[in-house]
């Protein structure tokens, strides 16, 4: 068969950009409308070839051609592509210039004219090129010589195709529905596998006398190993035999940082026993780590563990062989039942997991193909096929998911056939062929296409088993122009909740709207789509840490998108840099000081550049020379001034500076017309901040939080002229909102303000119609009129530290608010009587109240009312006496967690009759401090839930974040982990 690599995606897509961006700038232009005509109408030629060969891609990896009997395509098509591409960038710049160029200067008018007419000339040549015609030759050879495999009968999809037109249409399993939400199936829904987690708590339990007991969990790739141990860590009788000790998970992964996962326990243990690290020191870290696990019952989860560390991983991560405690534990889980003896499991305590039986594989295929049927089959399909299906999935659970996920929305028999052939044409059964089938799919989504394949592709740039943010991935996404539109931010959240849907990824928080905050990518998909995908197909060189020291200069050669993130790089050689790179990750390599302007210089093509996390002192001044930058990130650099060429970056959409050292922004930032966001939050040091600011007419996200600027300082009374901002985060001491200022920003969707000395909010923000989220922390605010409950769409409010705050409006009129926390505001005595009203409320689901230290009780909540609640939240409010009895009987509540309430708790015992029989209550959490007096008393009545957790940890957590509201901020908004 032909080599499958020979039309990467990337690099078809990046065609594809282009073509659209020349053919945009050609309309618009006012000069050399003749030549442009002449080179627009080449181009479409070209743009419908592109098609072709994209098409002809699809079809070959979905198997839809048999090139057994071909001669193979030619491998110059690559090189052809690269070549094409680079006269496209020439063609851009040539239209944009006749859009600025004068009417009246003849002599620059004509030289222009000569060099569009010398650019069409090559262009045509480079069509009629031997490559180009061999190729089509070929295209034409399978059409009329190669058949599709059938579908249903004799009906065989036939490829027509001539020189320069045509397309394919679809070419997998595809269907109108396919492309509606399809239901997202929690992480918590495990079929099978009951014998096993009984018989692995049955051996905690036999075992728990014993200094350090070891248990592991033996299963292939996708058998559901970190699933179970999940519900393990979660269990009853786990949590009960550790409730006041120490329960620590790690991912441990392939090629695992034993520095990064050390620092993971210290911060897990210091948020439970409330101890203090003096030294960040290698050495330091390690004495003191050996002391506290020494020293503390503990219970040790390690996930994903691999050969290539077993035999080291606990002595690097101080575990003590001998602690003072006994009834310690450590559980493991592999692919392999030697590594798990390397980490001093006896062979009696190695539980094997077992594949899914057939009624089994069956549930779960149901619940994922058949979503909106609530897992019931539609008449219309052949249940024998889908059965069939479902049985080559060999019984693995990540198979079935991903499988079934594909097939959701397919309802002709036909379409099954197909995709169990090619199930089947896998000789070697591999969990491979599985991914592939529903990889594929994501190219042939209505109203997706390729683009949101490569999205996913991308997810491979980053280690295996690393916690993603969505907003770093996006930013990413929107540089390489794979995220394209009016707001490409809510574009690639949509991507990101399709792919959660798909089970592609794994969710870890998403907010009150369901859009995803981080996430993880499973380590089997992580492995498919680094290897087989990324490096074979799409020439993606992507080797994330990897603890590499030098820059691997010839293994980067020919590849288009290189991720070299969180290794030990001190530099980037000169020899460095190719023309055709479109992604350069480098953030993570804390030793990098430089970048030399020769690499700078030589990376035409450039669309993505990370430097984040590294020592970098300065930026070449040849950056402004990168016309195609579209994202470029400096967060956590040291980096003091950008140079002013960064101006000249007219395709800048993403500039990330959080956190970094920049003390001033050149005058030059104003000319970035092209932006959409800006982060320059807790730049500490930034001096000044030019007014051009207000001039980004295009800018939809900015964070300008944590400044304290003494002069030129930024502020919101500066921004509204402003009126495309849809996310606005800023913290300024002394800023007082004038009214005219918000009203402009009627396109705001989240606002995040922290701003001092304002007392009273502007009458003008009601035109702010589309407001969803709003974040406030005004220390002299002193009221909230009632028209701030006007907000149709409000479905997420926060209001931190409002010191002289009295009184809430009628918030329980806001018909969509979904999330509602009120923290550390200490004059709020009492809530409004109308909150607990019959039809208040009706969509919140999550009320936090934290820190309101003179409220003495919580309103009596009618029958009707707060019809959606499901999490209640009471943290340090001393004052409040008792919890009223309607809260543990409202219809739809699964979790109460109180924080340092004693009353409350003390009146608990005295209603403890009616908690155990009537309350509907599936969580109860309470502070570790009150528990120890009162556990015995009431873990009969808490034992009720799936969960029952014990401890300071949450509570430590959530007060690490309240202090650093700002930090918070940009984790939630723009997407910002780095330095955690």
């Amino acid at each position: 068969m032909a080599d499958p690599g020979f039309i990467p995606g990337m690099i078809g897509y990046a065609i594809h950009l282009a073509l659209s961006q020349v053919i945009h700038h050609i309309n618009v232009a006012i000069r050399c409308r003749k030549e442009l005509d002449a080179l627009k109408a080449l181009l479409l030629k070209v743009q419908l070839m592109n098609m072709e060969m994209q098409n002809y891609r699809k079809a070959l990896y979905s198997g839809r051609v048999n090139t057994s009997s071909e001669p193979p395509l030619p491998f110059a098509v690559n090189s052809w592509l690269n070549e094409l591409n680079a006269l496209l960038d020439e063609a851009s710049d040539l239209a944009q210039h006749c859009n600025v160029q004068s009417y009246w200067h003849l002599f620059p008018r004509y030289r222009t004219s000569r060099k569009i007419r010398r650019l069409i000339e090559n262009v045509e040549k480079h069509l009629a090129s031997t490559p180009s015609v061999a190729f089509l030759h070929q295209l034409q050879l399978h059409a009329t010589n190669q058949q599709f495999l059938e579908q249903g009968g004799n009906n065989s999809l036939n490829l027509h195709t001539s020189a320069l037109a045509g397309t394919f249409g679809d070419l997998f399993p595809s269907n109108s529905s396919a492309a509606q939400k399809t239901k997202y199936i929690a992480e918590a829904l495990i079929v099978g596998q009951d014998s096993t987690s009984t018989r692995m708590k049955e051996l905690i339990h036999s075992q728990q006398h014993k200094n350090v007991s070891r248990f592991g969990l033996v299963g292939k790739g996708g058998a559901g190993k970190t699933l179970l141990l999940k519900r393990l860590f979660n269990s009853d009788q786990v949590q009960s035999l550790f409730c006041n000790d120490l329960m620590l998970w790690l991912t441990v992964s392939q090629n695992p940082s034993f520095s990064a996962l050390r620092k993971e326990l210290v911060k897990q243990i210091t948020l439970k026993v409330n101890e203090q690290l003096e030294s960040r020191e290698e050495d330091h870290v390690k004495t003191w780590l050996s002391q506290s696990m020494a020293k503390h019952k503990f219970a040790l989860f390690l996930d994903d563990v691999w050969e290539t560390c077993a035999s080291c991983l606990l002595e690097e991560l101080c575990v003590p062989l001998f602690p003072h405690h006994k009834s310690n534990i450590i559980i493991a889980t592999s692919r392999s039942k030697s590594v798990l003896s390397q980490l001093g499991v006896p062979p009696p305590s190695i539980i094997q997991m077992q594949d899914l039986t057939d009624d089994e594989s069956w549930t779960l295929f149901s619940s994922h193909a058949f979503p909106h049927n609530d897992g019931v089959m539609p008449m219309s399909i052949d249940k024998g096929i889908a059965r069939r299906v479902c049985k080559e999935c060999g019984g693995l659970p990540l198979a079935i998911k991903v499988v079934g996920q594909a097939m959701a929305g397919v309802a002709q028999s036909n379409e099954w056939e197909f995709a169990l052939q090619r199930l089947q044409n896998d000789v070697m059964q591999s969990l491979s062929s599985k991914l592939r089938l529903s990889y594929d799919a994501l190219a042939d989504l209505p109203g997706y296409g390729i683009s949101l394949q490569l999205c996913f592709l991308c997810l491979a740039a980053f280690s295996e088993d690393e916690v993603i943010m969505a907003g770093i991935i996006i930013k990413y996404w929107i540089g390489e122009g794979l995220v394209r539109g009016s707001d490409p931010v809510q574009i690639g959240e949509r991507y990101l909740i399709l792919l959660a849907d798909r089970c592609l990824i794994e969710p870890i928080h998403k907010d009150h709207d369901g859009k995803v905050i981080n996430f993880r990518v499973h380590d089997v998909f992580h492995h498919f789509l680094a290897h087989q995908i990324a490096e074979k197909e799409e020439k993606c060189f992507f080797q994330a840490r990897r603890d590499l020291g030098e820059f691997p200069v010839d293994e980067c050669e020919g590849h288009i998108r290189i991720s070299l993130m969180d290794n030990c790089l001190t530099k980037v050689p000169k020899a460095f840099g190719f023309p055709y790179i479109r992604s350069l990750l480098l953030a993570g390599n804390t030793s990098l000081k430089e970048i030399p302007k020769e690499v700078i210089g030589s990376m035409t093509a450039l669309r993505v550049l990370d430097l984040s996390r590294t020592a970098l002192q300065s930026l070449p001044k040849n950056v402004g020379n990168l016309k195609h930058l579209a994202c470029l990130r400096l967060c956590f650099v040291p980096i003091k001034k950008l140079p002013y060429s960064v101006g000249n970056l007219r395709n800048l959409q993403v500039l990330d500076l959080y956190q970094a050292n920049i003390t001033q922004l050149p005058s030059s930032i104003s000319k970035l017309t092209s932006l959409k966001l800006l982060d320059i939050g807790s730049c500490k040091h930034l001096q000044c901040m030019p007014y051009g600011i207000s001039h980004l007419r295009s800018l939809m996200y900015l964070n300008a939080a944590g400044k304290k600027c003494r002069r030129g300082r930024l502020s919101i009374n500066d921004l509204g002229t402003l009126n495309q901002l849809k996310w606005l985060v800023l913290a300024n001491k002394g800023e007082i909102v004038r009214e005219g200022t918000l009203g402009t920003m009627k396109q705001m969707e989240s606002l995040f303000l922290d701003l001092a000395d304002t007392e009273k909010l502007p009458h003008d923000m009601i035109a702010m119609s589309k407001l969803r989220t709003l974040w406030l922390a005004c220390p002299h605010l002193i009221q909230i009129e009632d028209s701030f409950c006007g907000f149709k769409n409000m479905g997420s409010i926060r209001l931190f530290n409002c010191g002289k705050l009295k009184q809430l409006p009628p918030l329980q009129k806001l018909e969509n608010l979904k999330h509602l926390q009120i923290v550390k505001c200490p004059n709020i005595e009492k809530f409004p009587e109308e909150f607990g009203k019959r039809g208040g409320f009706p969509k919140l689901e999550v009320l936090s109240v934290v820190g309101l230290e003179k409220l003495e009780q919580m309103p009596m909540v009618e029958e009707g009312a707060l019809p959606s609640l499901k999490i209640l939240t009471i943290m340090k409010c001393e004052a409040v006496q008792r919890l009223p009895q309607c809260y543990w009987n409202l219809k739809n509540v699964e979790k109460i967690s109180v924080y340092g309430c004693s009353k409350v708790l003390h009146v608990m015992a005295e209603e403890e009759k009616f908690i155990k029989k009537k309350s509907r209550v599936q969580t109860i959490t309470l502070s570790s401090t009150e528990t120890k007096t009162l556990e015995k008393r009431y873990y009969d009545i808490l034992h009720r839930g799936e969960h029952v957790y014990y401890g300071e940890f949450w509570c430590s957590e959530m007060f690490q974040f309240l202090d650093n509201i700002n930090r918070f901020w940009s984790l939630y908004v723009l997407g910002q982990n780095d330095g955690i």
